[in-house]
């Protein structure tokens, strides 16, 4: 979910909530003073009543007096019961018509020495009518106002909040080699203006150091191959004096095979770090398969010399990925000769092509390293050639082209498992 939508859904979710409370409060608050009211009337009315009664001489005014008003009735004592509080009653005005509400204020007096009561009343269906009117209106402008906080609420936000979803675009595609861009959006939010500015000034800082670290490795890189190259040379010139001894031969062929080592840890490195720093472009389209069988092809000559064989097994006749060709490569070429140098002699190494997964196994004992050290720079099994690179190159390959690389030990088998 959105920044955005997750503050707005919460605060327009509290005014809903809010707004449907109050309207069942309002008419219940709004009903209670208009029956007050009307009890304030009906109470007025029946103070005039003694007034009234002074006038009633005969039955024939009594008569004349219910006649004449017709919020009153008059009734004998003992024909209803008698409530000393106001109450309200559906009463009909004429037969035909719906009963309606009335509030009715009974008090009791004695006219021509007899016991009557006299019922004031008063129609509510105006006050109903009107508390009706008053509730939709209310709701429309309840209405009208949620609709407007959604709606101001969104674009005032959705400005707002800007300059922060430009800076995490900027950095979603931010990448190193390419030169850093100024923000197009300038906000008035100040804490938004110092987040412009500190994320751009940590690209700048970052780029800066990448660039210095790339130029210093490859520079270092260069520089190293050099010295090594002209050391080869001197002791391949050395190996081909006829006047050396057996012991200093093998002594010279010994720094042979240590310079060889320290210049394959160097190409190594400048390779990793060309890996890390993605110094190559990965738009190009090829076949496992293809690939697969030219890395083992040029890997036969390790395991013959080892009466090894590799058998590739493929569940589909053709599986295309993108990415860099020669990288993917390098990846299979270092889990292969991983799996050689830890099989014996006779072994069989299979690689199993499938449409999601490319799985190398080769029998051999459990390993003494631990797993979730593997795939990490210079680690190894003991008694192990090598420069413990390999399996963290095929790691970083592996992630640059969005794939998982995982090992697993079953059944006596080392299996290494490239997930598509």
């Amino acid at each position: 979910m959105k920044l955005l939508n997750y503050t707005s859904i919460r605060y327009l979710l509290f005014t809903a909530l809010l707004l449907f409370i109050s309207i069942p409060v309002f008419y219940f608050v709004l009903n209670k003073i208009f029956i007050h009211s009307i009890d304030n009337d009906l109470s007025q009315q029946a103070i005039e009543i003694p007034i009234h009664q002074n006038f009633i001489k005969s039955e024939r005014d009594l008569a004349l007096w219910r006649t004449l008003d017709n919020d009153l009735d008059i009734v004998k004592a003992d024909s209803l019961v008698f409530h000393k509080a106001p109450f309200t009653e559906k009463r009909k005005t004429n037969a035909d018509d719906e009963p309606e509400d009335y509030r009715i204020l009974q008090k009791r007096i004695n006219i021509l020495g007899q016991e009557y009561i006299v019922q004031i009343k008063s129609s509510m269906i105006e006050q109903e009518d009107l508390v009706q009117t008053i509730l939709i209106i209310q709701f429309t402008l309840f209405c009208l106002l949620l609709l407007g906080a959604v709606v101001i609420n969104y674009f005032i936000n959705k400005k707002v909040w800007q300059p922060f979803y430009e800076n995490l675009e900027f950095l979603k595609s931010f990448k190193l080699e390419n030169s850093v861009a100024e923000p197009t959006v300038d906000s008035r939010i100040q804490e938004f203006r110092q987040l412009n500015r500190s994320v751009r000034q940590l690209a700048v800082g970052v780029r800066n150091a990448y660039l210095s670290q790339k130029e210093f490795t490859e520079n270092a890189s260069h520089e190293l191959q050099t010295p090594l190259s002209v050391l080869k040379f001197k002791l391949e010139l050395l190996l081909q004096d006829k006047a050396l001894s057996e012991e200093q031969s093998r002594l010279i062929d010994d720094m042979y095979q240590v310079i060889e080592q320290m210049e394959r840890l160097n190409k190594n490195l400048l390779l990793l770090s060309k890996i890390e720093n993605r110094q190559f472009a990965f738009n190009e389209n090829f076949e496992v398969n293809a690939v697969a069988l030219e890395t083992k092809n040029e890997l036969q000559f390790m395991a013959d010399a080892k009466a090894q064989e590799i058998k590739i097994n493929s569940s589909v006749e053709i599986l295309s990925l993108k990415g860099n060709k020669q990288l993917f490569k390098t990846m299979i070429k270092n889990l292969l000769r991983n799996a050689i140098q830890h099989s014996e002699s006779g072994a069989l190494i299979t690689v199993d092509v499938s449409k999601d997964t490319i799985i190398i196994k080769n029998p051999g004992m459990a390993m003494s390293i631990a797993k979730d050290k593997l795939f990490t720079r210079f680690s190894k099994s003991e008694n192990v050639k090598g420069n413990g690179l390999g399996l963290a190159i095929a790691k970083s390959i592996a992630t640059l082209h969005y794939l998982q690389l995982n090992y697993y030990f079953k059944e006596g088998m080392h299996c290494f498992q490239i997930d598509i």
